[in-house]
């Protein structure tokens, strides 16, 4: 059993490497040896997990899914929900998702170059779909408690999650505060509240 915790312990600090180097180059100029040089093992290691840096960047999809899920439940833990009232409720939900998520500008511009590899890469794209279709159905299942229609509610979703995405995309492109996406976001979301 331990082994098996050294081992899941071992491929998080290769994924958290990759998440690193991601930050300072391209997927494709990123090389196993500077995964493994930041990760602090030998690139043989890398091998020993993980088929290949493609594989790895699949496992990274799920690490990234994973630890945002993690948060989300950390910081849905920390919060006494009896005290919101519907509209509070989801305006902290997506307050979490635009700060976390929609603009960080790190973790976006990593994203777009996945979106770009998943164009040519049929694997990529089959686990970027499930990422996004876990992402819908979890937001789906949130707003659903407070709408009746459930095909209405996963509509709802699958359109918050594109724009958010779409958001993503812009605040890797235009510079802080060009475009007033934050409150473009806001009164999104605001106009979600009262559909809601």
């Amino acid at each position: 059993m331990a082994r098996k915790k050294v081992q899941e312990e071992r491929k998080r600090q290769i994924l958290k490497a990759l998440d690193e180097c991601l930050q300072e180059k391209s997927f494709e100029k990123t090389s196993i040896k500077d995964i493994a040089r930041v990760a602090g093992v030998n690139h043989g290691v890398l091998h020993y997990y993980f088929t290949g840096k493609e594989d790895i960047l699949l496992n990274y999809i799920d690490y990234v899914i994973a630890d945002y899920q993690g948060q989300a439940r950390e910081w849905l833990g920390s919060k006494d929900l009896s005290t919101y009232t519907k509209t509070g409720f989801i305006d902290e939900v997506f307050g979490f998702i635009n700060n976390r998520i929609t603009l960080n500008r790190g973790l976006s511009r990593i994203f777009v170059e996945i979106w770009e590899i998943s164009l040519y890469n049929g694997e990529v794209r089959a686990k970027l779909r499930e990422a996004y279709l876990r992402w819908i159905d979890e937001m789906g299942s949130m707003i659903s408690g407070y709408i009746d229609d459930k095909d209405f509610a996963r509509n709802m979703s699958i359109a918050m999650v594109a724009f958010w995405e779409g958001m993503a995309l812009f605040s890797t492109i235009f510079p802080s505060g060009s475009l007033g996406i934050e409150e473009v976001i806001r009164r999104f979301q605001q106009r979600i509240i009262e559909i809601l």
